[in-house]
């Protein structure tokens, strides 16, 4: 024999047993879900470090010019002695030294180098005047070398010293060139300025 409030007792048991079920499966979800997020949070890492060193440049220099204290005379039987005061016919030199300096592995620089010389006269009123001032240069090479303007020098001539020589003429034989009014003239040179720029156009470059 059944009993009315008992079939109803057992059908609420029922309902709190599904509900307990639900629940538990839907908390053991949650910590299923939550177990994954944290195990997606957890991973191994390794480091690495390199030092990459250092780069050192090189340079290009040229000191200033040393210069011969006195003229001498560049041609005839006085050659190499003193000049003291020319007269027309007279040819006169003079020498300075420059020392390069050309460090860098694949390094070129081209040389600019006036060929000719201006100069100041005084007493500025002088008309018949005439001097001629030629500049030459040599590098003490192994085999010393003649330079010329735009000649191309390398880290291979680091150290190597370039000599300027100076050859100043006063031309003879014409009343019209080197008259009476250059009685007394002095001749002032205008300063020799020798450039070094680095010319990479040389074919020297590996990374042209």
């Amino acid at each position: 024999m059944s009993l009315p409030w008992g079939k109803a007792l057992i059908k609420g048991w029922e309902n709190r047993m599904k509900k307990s079920t639900k629940g538990a499966l839907a908390a053991g979800a949650a910590g299923v879900l939550l177990m994954g997020g944290a195990g997606s949070l957890a991973y191994w890492t390794a480091t690495g470090t390199a030092n990459g060193g250092s780069i050192t440049s090189g340079s290009l220099s040229l000191t200033n010019g040393t210069c011969d204290s006195t003229w001498k005379y560049a041609s005839g039987t006085a050659a190499g002695t003193t000049a003291s005061l020319i007269v027309p016919g007279d040819s006169i030199t003079k020498s300075c030294t420059f020392t390069v300096g050309a460090t860098g592995d694949h390094l070129t620089a081209k040389l600019t180098a006036p060929a000719t010389l201006a100069y100041t006269k005084t007493p500025a009123g002088a008309t018949s005047d005439s001097l001629t001032v030629a500049s030459t240069y040599t590098i003490n090479r192994a085999t010393p070398a003649a330079l010329v303007n735009g000649d191309v020098l390398t880290s291979a001539d680091n150290g190597k010293v370039i000599t300027a020589k100076f050859v100043v003429t006063m031309p003879y034989g014409s009343t019209t060139v080197n008259a009476n009014d250059t009685q007394g003239l002095t001749a002032t040179l205008n300063q020799l300025t020798v450039n070094l720029t680095q010319d990479q156009s040389s074919g020297n470059n590996p990374n042209a």
